[in-house]
């Protein structure tokens, strides 16, 4: 009969299953976490599938429950529930980098970053959403307003603007034009557009 994996102990939070793991791999006893990610998006579902599972294999299972007693505690008292925020930055101070590793060092202090500014959007970008915009407006002449604003931004903005961008200005342009006509019928006479007397 070959090898399987057996459950030595469930968890409700990922993490603290995280930590098993660890211990039991510092020792040299090869372990496996399973339904983390499930119960890690929902986590009303741990209920429903047993939890978070540390598993061993079948040979190292007395040895893993022995293991985790004595550096745990009998019933998971020392999984880090009731550890303060003082006593978890105190540890992550003293705690040093294994060699080679330094994704753990502390970044150097430097100034605080200043808030990132978005990117403009650029002229054809703007074109672009025109087009398709004034499409709209001469359906629904409202939209007209949409598309004279990205109009004005994609003729007037910073930038240059490419010839398929200045066609698209063009095309945009000019329904736009004929949605601002449509506009005055649409404000005055709904009931003629919208198809009720």
């Amino acid at each position: 009969m070959g090898k399987q994996l057996v459950t030595i102990a469930t968890f409700d939070q990922p993490a603290q299953a995280r930590l098993v793991q660890n211990a039991l791999q510092e020792a040299g006893v090869r372990a496996t976490v399973s339904d983390e990610s499930l119960v890690a998006m929902d986590w009303l579902l741990s209920n429903a599938v047993g939890g978070v599972k540390v598993q061993v294999w079948d040979e190292d299972a007395e040895k893993a429950v022995q293991l985790l007693e004595s550096r745990f505690g009998e019933h998971g008292e020392g999984l880090g529930t009731d550890v303060t925020e003082e006593e978890f930055a105190a540890a992550a101070e003293v705690s040093t980098p294994e060699d080679g590793d330094t994704s753990a060092l502390p970044l150097p202090e430097t100034e605080e970053p200043e808030p990132s500014i978005p990117a403009y959007e650029s002229r054809d970008d703007y074109a672009c959403r025109l087009v398709f915009t004034a499409i709209l407006g001469l359906i629904f002449p409202p939209l007209t307003a949409w598309s004279t604003y990205l109009f004005l931004n994609a003729a007037f903005g910073v930038g240059p603007l490419s010839s398929r961008g200045r066609f698209n200005l063009w095309v945009g342009g000019g329904m736009t034009l004929t949605g601002l006509c449509w506009l005055p019928f649409f404000l005055y006479f709904p009931q003629y557009y919208l198809g009720y007397w």
